[in-house]
């Protein structure tokens, strides 16, 4: 996803270039945190495609999230979702919202697990805040919420660990390993099993379109990993279309999450300290 973006910026995408795909930060070691805080090169490309995502939208060749008219499944969101070969979901998703960028910016940087847990609910069962190395950098591990969608509610729940990097209008996410976030066993609770997914890409970018609003853009690339990295399972799926199904009910679930924002951030605009969602 990461290499499209940049495919657009340099107009390659037109030319029907396939540029090499990027690892990213992708699961790395433990004691990479520094070189993963630091690595500018990196981060830089990570910036850059994630703006350049938002920003071309409509080119992006993933599926877009209507209804049966044709219209945005969710009002009010512009959603795509995609499925790689190896399996990875590609998600892409836009809403616009009446508040300043920098509200925006400060509650998508907001990691109190009861803040995360309101606005992500259907997507995130649990979040905390491993380590702060700085006021833009942390260390993040993430439970998703269990599938519920016809059989993939049988599998178990991903879970991820991430380090997340703060910057005037894009937050940027990338797995890595660490000792301090060990594969959960599920013996916390007999009833979840977790399996570690890795958070290729999970970013936002905020873009001021006025002086009291703004656009919000999420862009996730996300493998399974489990029994999802077997040729087999690979190949069932997309033959059977239970890919697509998860990707389209992964984005649904992604713009209604969206939504709470958008309602959390405007009553935040207006003052307004008792955030229902």
């Amino acid at each position: 996803m990461l290499d499209f973006a940049k495919a657009i910026a340099s107009g390659e995408e037109e030319q029907g270039a396939a540029p090499e795909k990027s690892q990213g930060f992708a699961m790395r070691p433990e004691s990479s945190f520094y070189q993963a805080m630091s690595d500018v090169e990196a981060l830089a490309d990570s910036k850059s495609a994630l703006v350049n995502l938002a920003d071309n939208f409509e080119a992006f060749p993933g599926s877009m999230l209507v209804d049966e008219k044709g219209a945005d499944a969710v009002a009010g969101v512009k959603a795509k979702y995609d499925v790689s070969p190896d399996g990875d979901l590609f998600l892409l998703a836009q809403i616009e919202i009446a508040c300043p960028k920098e509200t925006a910016m400060d509650l998508l940087w907001d990691g109190r697990a009861t803040t995360v847990c309101k606005i992500w609910k259907s997507l995130v069962g649990s979040h905390e805040v491993i380590h702060e190395y700085t006021p833009t950098c942390r260390i993040l591990h993430i439970k998703f919420a269990p599938p519920s969608l016809g059989a993939a509610a049988a599998t178990s729940a991903r879970d991820t660990s991430v380090i997340a990097n703060k910057y005037s209008k894009t937050i940027v996410c990338h797995s890595i390993v660490s000792s301090h976030i060990p594969p959960v066993d599920g013996s916390e609770n007999k009833k979840v099993q977790y399996v570690r997914g890795d958070t290729k890409v999970l970013g936002f970018v905020v873009e001021p379109t006025g002086p009291n609003s703004c656009s919000v853009s999420i862009a996730c690339d996300f493998a399974l990993n489990g029994g999802f990295d077997w040729w087999v399972t690979k190949l069932l799926f997309k033959c059977t279309g239970v890919a697509e199904m998860a990707a389209k009910s992964t984005a649904t679930d992604v713009a209604k999450c969206l939504k709470r924002l958008r309602t959390a951030c405007e009553a935040l605009a207006k003052g307004d300290a008792d955030i229902a969602m």
